[in-house]
């Protein structure tokens, strides 16, 4: 995913928006209700490798319908967020994987703790923290995989900003990347959901 692509998704021309925007919001609440669960039983892990492998069978457009307009701080919002983070980054995992390690590296390693990330880090083993970001919010740990990400987009936006630039205008470029990593992070930081109710157990 291009860095404009990026930046781009969380919003949409209101001209593109012809469904109601309350009914809309009905809808991204619902389905996002309807994904989340604290299970008590044995975990459907079928179910929980779909999810994770929806936005790649199906395109990450196909979540964006839904929730990319919907409040950061919300069920949706946030499913959006831990998707978009995913996608970014898997979209060229070699630059990615080298952008976090120097994240990490000048936050002074405290996030690799948070995140389980492996020393050194290699672009595969940067893929399975991904996805297991998005396995345990299917699962139930839904705060655990948002500190989780949160802390991935805060080492993603330290590395990208100690990028030597290229150039003045490759500089500005960065440093609007790394700021919308930053926002990302702070969007996802779990303490903003506490209020939230998450549904336990589905009929």
């Amino acid at each position: 995913m291009a860095h404009d692509r990026l930046e781009g998704s969380a919003g949409a021309d209101p001209a593109d928006i012809v469904m109601d925007p309350a009914e809309r919001s009905a809808i991204a609440h619902a389905t996002a209700q309807l994904l989340i669960s604290r299970s008590t039983g044995e975990e459907d892990a079928e179910r929980v490798e779909r999810l994770v492998s929806f936005a790649e069978e199906h395109g990450l457009d196909t979540l964006a319908e839904l929730w990319s307009t919907a409040h950061p701080v919300s069920l949706p919002g946030a499913l959006w967020r831990l998707y978009l983070v995913k996608a970014a980054l898997s979209h060229n995992l070699t630059d990615g994987s080298e952008v976090f390690s120097r994240g990490l590296e000048g936050l002074g390693g405290i996030d690799a703790v948070v995140v389980g990330a492996p020393s050194p880090l290699t672009p595969e083993a940067f893929l399975v923290i991904l996805d297991d970001i998005l396995r345990g919010a299917f699962r139930g740990e839904f705060a655990l995989a948002l500190e989780r990400a949160s802390a991935v987009a805060q080492a993603v936006s330290a590395g990208v900003i100690s990028l030597p630039p290229k150039s003045e205008i490759n500089d500005y470029q960065l440093s609007r990347q790394a700021l919308r990593w930053s926002i990302i992070s702070d969007e996802l930081a779990p303490v903003s959901y506490t209020h939230l109710t998450l549904p336990t157990n589905r009929e």
